[in-house]
């Protein structure tokens, strides 16, 4: 196990043509911490968690997060994100 943290930039579709940087941190004991400055909102998860969990916690906090915006979209490219991590 190294201990080096591993972290990722991409932009992704936050609404309409609007791009959000989303940033995803992948620590030494297996954590991610995914974080889109632009709203102001970050999560953290264990990459062990069952994807429908992960999912569930994403769309919740975004949803109060975002006023407008198509979240599932947004979760799905994050769930994508992370998976070309594990």
């Amino acid at each position: 196990m190294s201990d080096v943290m591993i972290t990722s930039y991409e932009k992704i579709n936050l609404s309409g043509n609007k791009l959000a940087e989303v940033y995803l941190h992948k620590t030494p004991d297996k954590r991610f911490i995914v974080s889109i400055p632009a709203i102001h909102w970050s999560a953290e998860f264990n990459q062990k968690d069952d994807i429908k969990i992960q999912s569930t916690k994403l769309q919740s906090s975004l949803n109060f997060h975002m006023f407008q915006g198509d979240t599932d979209e947004l979760v799905t490219a994050i769930e994508n994100l992370v998976q070309s991590h594990f």
